[in-house]
């Protein structure tokens, strides 16, 4: 391989890990805001599936947490994100949270049109 390609596959590779990784922040980003905004809605697509303490979740389930626990009114605090992309428009997301309701969650983000929706999500409480 000539040394002009190997310059060039090694900006390429730098420039998608620069990119995956403006998006890992802006993901964690939209992971905090959905915390804080007391439901779902611009978050998760309406289709989502999930896992909850009481089983199998969807979307008005979520709605209807968010509701129940509108009044807590503390901190969404949150810690130890990770994130890994599948693909250009995939990506899975796990974290953890204190506060009233200490859990670890894990999120499945798929890209729709120009947003990230979280499509599949799964939270376990924490000891």
């Amino acid at each position: 391989m000539s040394f002009s390609k190997t310059i060039l596959i090694a900006v390429i590779a730098s420039l998608s890990s620069f990119t995956a990784a403006d998006v890992s922040d802006d993901l964690i980003a939209m992971d905090k805001q959905w915390g804080m905004a007391g439901g779902p809605a611009g978050y998760v697509a309406e289709d989502v599936i999930g896992i909850g303490p009481t089983g199998v979740v969807n979307f008005s389930d979520l709605v209807a947490d968010a509701a129940a626990n509108a009044n807590v009114g503390e901190e969404y605090v949150v810690s130890n994100y990770q994130v890994k992309f599948l693909s250009d428009n995939i990506a899975v997301m796990v974290h953890t949270a204190a506060g009233s309701d200490p859990h670890a969650s894990l999120h499945v983000i798929q890209k729709q049109g120009s947003a990230w929706l979280v499509v599949a999500t799964a939270s376990a409480p924490a000891s």
